[in-house]
């Protein structure tokens, strides 16, 4: 098992949002090799190949949903978008 390196909330709206690079790879520290992100409130539609999802198009991660992101580069290509009317929020985790 790795160890914690970060945590973050974000909040997300009707622009698309990417994970913190400063949290995920910190200019003195260990970079993340493993993100593990919570989805809450409302509905959000995510990409992790680097292109922008809208609020129509993308991977559906809704009140409750996990996604892993196991490597810097997931980590790094992470977008996420609001799907509905209410913004959501993630809870990310990140381990080096």
């Amino acid at each position: 098992m790795a160890k914690v390196i970060a945590h973050e909330t974000i909040t997300v709206d009707s622009v698309v949002k990417s994970l913190t690079p400063a949290k995920y790879n910190p200019p003195e520290g260990t970079p993340a090799t493993f993100a593990l992100v919570h989805a809450e409130d409302g509905p959000m539609r995510y990409y992790v190949n680097g292109q922008n999802p809208t609020p129509e198009e993308g991977v559906l991660f809704e009140d409750g949903d996990i996604v892993e992101l196991p490597s810097i580069y997931h980590i790094r290509d992470f977008r996420v978008i609001k799907s509905g009317a209410d913004a959501g929020k993630l809870t990310v985790t990140y381990e080096g």
